[in-house]
């Protein structure tokens, strides 16, 4: 079982949306810091203002999203926004994959781009986390295996499940067991969106193997994690 230092290291502390206020990504940054979040992930626009709290060399990073939310931008326009991102300060990255062309049979095409994208954060600064999100809501399960095994074989740090912008129901713990089925060791798996309480977040640890938790909640769910007392730390 995870301990509360270990629990909080798998977080990524998420202020995202179409309209956040500085007050809050400010806050959400200070809360990272004195949790001991793996991440603060903010919008690219307040990548410089996150980095601006949160020092390089902190044990917390600073990440943000590419082609957020739908994926459906070209390679080479994820490239670049993955790159000016690092040139911001970003150490973590989570880039949606491109779901209308793994749905329409192009599998290839979905390869090529992840392999292309990794292959350029690597080259710029090897260091930098990399997440793909495949959309599991708009997948079959033979589509979620295949999309798993594409980032896997790409070499990307961790597949994730979903962006968070899909109906909350959509989120379920068995989409983090085939995940984690199809990937096994090669990388991890990252838990997103509709977990709504601390025991859906250590359920995601404990029993479906998620080694990172992206969401809204981390705050809270340190409190409700002292207060669990069937929890056997």
């Amino acid at each position: 079982m995870v301990t509360k230092e270990q629990f909080a290291a798998m977080q990524d502390h998420s202020i995202l949306g179409a309209y956040c206020e500085e007050k809050d990504v400010v806050q959400y940054c200070k809360e990272a810091l004195e949790y001991g979040f793996a991440n603060v992930y903010v919008m690219p626009c307040f990548i410089k203002l996150a980095r601006s709290i949160i020092p390089m060399g902190s044990k917390t990073g600073v990440g943000s999203t590419v082609a957020f939310p739908w994926g459906a931008t070209t390679t080479e326009m994820k490239i670049a926004e993955g790159l000016d991102f690092i040139d911001k300060g970003a150490t973590s990255l989570d880039m949606v994959i491109n779901v209308s062309m793994l749905k329409n049979g192009h599998a290839d095409y979905v390869r090529n781009e992840l392999d292309g994208f990794v292959k350029a954060i690597r080259a710029k600064k090897a260091e930098v986390t990399i997440k793909i999100i495949v959309e599991c809501h708009y997948l079959t399960r033979e589509e979620k295996f295949l999309a798993a095994n594409l980032v896997a074989e790409s070499g990307a740090d961790f597949v994730k499940q979903a962006t968070g912008t899909t109906p909350n129901w959509s989120y379920t713990l068995g989409d983090l067991i085939l995940l984690k089925s199809a990937v096994g060791d090669r990388c991890g798996v990252k838990a997103s969106g509709g977990l709504i309480n601390v025991e859906d977040a250590l359920a995601a640890i404990e029993v479906c193997g998620a080694t990172s938790i992206g969401n809204k909640r981390a705050v809270q769910w340190m409190k409700d994690f002292d207060d669990n007392r069937w929890y056997k730390k």
